[in-house]
């Protein structure tokens, strides 16, 4: 018999969680907290203040994952900030791990010495993502803001590497950096480990678009000779008044966040995406369970209205829209996002 595509097989899964209402996937933020400066990070350093005192308890992050786990969920990615700050890291990954979950760990890799290293060993989490800002030390530092962090790293790497630990790797493509891709690439490569990129850094949580003052150098003449054809900005935003819906079919929400996967906080509150701040509601006091029904109920009322336009834009295949990037720049999910119009252009060449 002949294998089903993986693709395939995954959208069965996705449907058949949505029609059972299973959150599949969760993204959990375990601190906001980081050890590194980077001045393209989507989390607001604000946030570092707001809710440095307010991260979740270990016992009440066991909490979630036992309901995360009744909810039918597999796939765990837990990220941050930086989730090595968290003192009780080894004790939750542990935990998460006998719970069964598929586990991906995102992290800048700095503060993985020998010790922790062994620990992940014999923890063995599906993969551990690292970020590889730069291959130079001086574009390294100049995108952390942290002397001394480049060796750091690369040495985590390769304490993580000897022990046989799944690694990832990915970077955002910045004017600090865009000299260094083909370099990361090639270390990648030499490394047989997987490595994607990311086209320019995105908005911080609060709106504020000080991250876009890092785009790539190439992606900044873009924006600057980008056409100011009314035509062709009345195509991104056309009214949608006749009901029509995404090409991908159904709601706004084609990735199946709120739908399949979901985002928790490091305060314990659940919210569609890591990208989207709004709604949040707290786990502790209602249970995931209702938080989770309460989460559906609002994406699945959320349709294209009259700001929608990717229906009929000539854009679409080459487009990474997607309702969090409309609600970070624009606070609404369904308006056209000048970032991704322009990110479009780019690959769709002239």
């Amino acid at each position: 018999m002949k294998a089903e595509p993986y693709d395939s097989f995954r959208q069965r899964i996705h449907k058949a969680a949505e029609e059972k209402n299973l959150l599949l996937r969760a993204m959990f933020e375990l601190t906001y907290r980081c050890n590194f400066r980077c001045g393209h990070c989507y989390v607001p350093v604000g946030y570092k203040r707001k809710y440095g005192n307010k991260e979740l308890k270990t016992e009440e992050i066991f909490s979630i994952l036992d309901q995360l786990r009744d909810l039918g969920c597999f796939y765990l990615g837990l990220t941050g900030g930086e989730p090595f700050l968290r003192k009780d890291i080894v004790k939750v990954l542990r935990y998460a791990k006998d719970k069964g979950f598929e586990i991906i760990i995102y992290t800048n890799g700095s503060l993985i010495d020998s010790e922790m290293a062994g620990e992940l060993k014999a923890i063995n989490p599906n993969k551990v993502d690292i970020t590889i800002p730069a291959m130079s030390e001086r574009a390294f530092e100049d995108i952390t803001g942290i002397a001394g962090a480049r060796a750091r790293v690369f040495r985590a790497i390769e304490l993580l590497n000897e022990r046989g630990v799944n690694l990832g790797f990915k970077t955002c493509v910045l004017k600090e950096n865009e000299a260094e891709i083909e370099g990361i690439r090639g270390f990648s490569r030499r490394l047989h480990i997987g490595h994607r990129l990311d086209d320019a850094p995105s908005p911080c949580l609060d709106g504020s678009k000080r991250p876009y003052n890092h785009r790539s150098s190439a992606l900044t003449s873009l924006v600057k000779s980008a056409s100011r054809d009314p035509a062709k900005e009345a195509s991104c935003r056309s009214s949608s008044r006749n009901g029509l819906f995404p090409k991908t079919g159904g709601g706004l929400f084609g990735c199946g966040s709120g739908l399949t996967q979901a985002a928790i906080t490091p305060c314990g509150e659940l919210k569609i995406c890591l990208m989207i701040d709004y709604p949040k509601y707290r786990i502790l006091e209602i249970s995931l369970k209702e938080a989770w029904r309460r989460l559906g109920m609002l994406v699945r009322s959320i349709s294209p209205d009259g700001e929608y336009g990717c229906d009929r834009c000539g854009l679409y295949d080459y487009c990474d829209w997607c309702p969090a990037v409309s609600w970070l720049e624009n606070k609404t999910f369904t308006a056209c996002s000048p970032e991704s119009r322009i990110l479009a252009k780019a690959r769709r060449g002239p």
